[in-house]
């Protein structure tokens, strides 16, 4: 831990009587204390390791302590040096100060005023490396944004390029099937068939790869969204596959959230259909309820159907990741989507499920205002 790092002191001492006093000294106030009785073996140590502060003697015999304070801040410009002299003049103490050092204290002085400034100066290198860490986690995260954008674009515009071709292919594949099938054998035909169906799957997923795209940008803000609006477009959008499976959705009581309404149906129509895609051998049956937790709403859309081995939870919101074969029609994307959307609304996302008895999907939407405190 950096505090336990920049507790550690580094004294270099050439009196053994003076370094066994002050490494009890520094021991007693909880410092972990690391003696030398010369500047070679001083800066040996500084090599190896971090230290909050150094204290050096202003007279040592292989280097003065003003000598060994620039080693010191040539190997690590962060350690506060703190010179320990015996007697010192105006000269010695202004140009110790003048090369970096944290502090001038006389031995014959009060100890106390040496203390206070070693506890100074550890507080000071654990501020400046947790400044230090927090600037660095902020540029990780903007350049990762940008990487995000950039790739959310590069992603776009690539998707966007390969519907064209896609599209001749498909186009020159149909008017081959349509006019000149009767002049093709059956394995001509069979091939032309795989190509139009390849070329479909493709369409679909790279319209998944569009919608993953957007999901991530913020181009509109959030506002005041009815959810029951919501999950009724949703339900008004699936109504053939809901019909066609039989299944049944039943909802609860929803309520008014911060949110993107457009985001939001996306949300709820890649979970419903799943939920009514996945089924086992009985008519699907989908439940949408929400949940005060007090500052968020907790919605969950809980399904009847096959259900999710645990192990596969992690898998669940990688992109092009599916589960299940092609006895299922998708992409693998829409989990993904998902994710994307709640994370873009500030919520989290994550799965319950027992296999052959069904699973539901919790998540998390902001309240239109803050809870207020009692």
């Amino acid at each position: 831990m950096p505090t336990e790092r920049f507790s550690r002191i580094l004294v270099v001492e050439d009196s053994k009587a003076d370094l066994e006093l002050l490494c009890d000294i520094l021991q007693g106030e909880g410092f972990q204390v690391i003696g030398c009785e010369s500047a070679a073996e001083g800066l040996k140590r500084i090599r190896e390791r971090s230290f909050g502060a150094a204290i050096v003697d202003l007279r040592l015999p292989d280097l003065s302590g003003t000598q060994l304070l620039e080693r010191i801040r040539s190997c690590d410009d962060q350690v506060r040096v703190i010179i320990y002299a015996g007697a010192g003049s105006y000269a010695s103490i202004k140009e110790a100060l003048n090369l970096g050092a944290f502090a001038y204290v006389e031995k014959l002085g009060d100890r106390s005023e040496l203390l206070q400034h070693v506890h100074r100066a550890c507080r000071e290198r654990v501020d400046c490396y947790a400044l230090a860490l927090e600037r660095a986690v902020e540029e990780r995260t903007e350049e990762l944004a940008r990487s995000n954008h950039e790739l959310e674009n590069f992603a776009f515009t690539v998707a966007h390029d390969l519907r064209s071709p896609l599209l001749t292919i498909s186009g020159f594949s149909q008017i081959l099937q349509e006019e000149h099938a009767g002049q093709l054998n059956a394995e001509a035909n069979e091939y032309l068939s795989q190509i139009i169906g390849g070329v479909e799957r493709m369409d679909r997923m790279i319209e998944d790869l569009l919608d993953y795209s957007r999901a991530g940008r913020d181009e509109q803000p959030l506002e005041q969204v009815d959810v029951r609006s919501v999950v009724t477009q949703t339900i008004a959008n699936l109504e053939a596959s809901i019909t066609a499976q039989q299944a049944t959705v039943e909802v609860g009581e929803m309520p008014e959230v911060l949110g993107d309404p457009t985001q939001l149906v996306q949300l709820f129509q890649n979970l419903i259909d799943n939920a009514v895609k996945f089924h086992r051998d009985v008519p699907p049956v989908v439940r949408v309820t929400a949940a005060d937790q007090g500052a968020h709403w907790e919605f969950s859309v809980e399904d009847n159907g096959i259900g999710i081995a645990k192990s596969d939870f992690d898998r669940l919101f990688h992109i092009f990741e599916r589960l299940k074969g092609r006895e299922y029609p998708g992409t693998g994307i829409g989990l993904a989507i998902c994710k994307k959307i709640v994370d873009r609304h500030g919520g989290r996302i994550w799965p319950a499920s027992i296999p052959g008895r069904g699973t539901t999907f919790f998540f998390t939407l902001p309240k239109l205002t803050p809870p207020t405190r009692p």
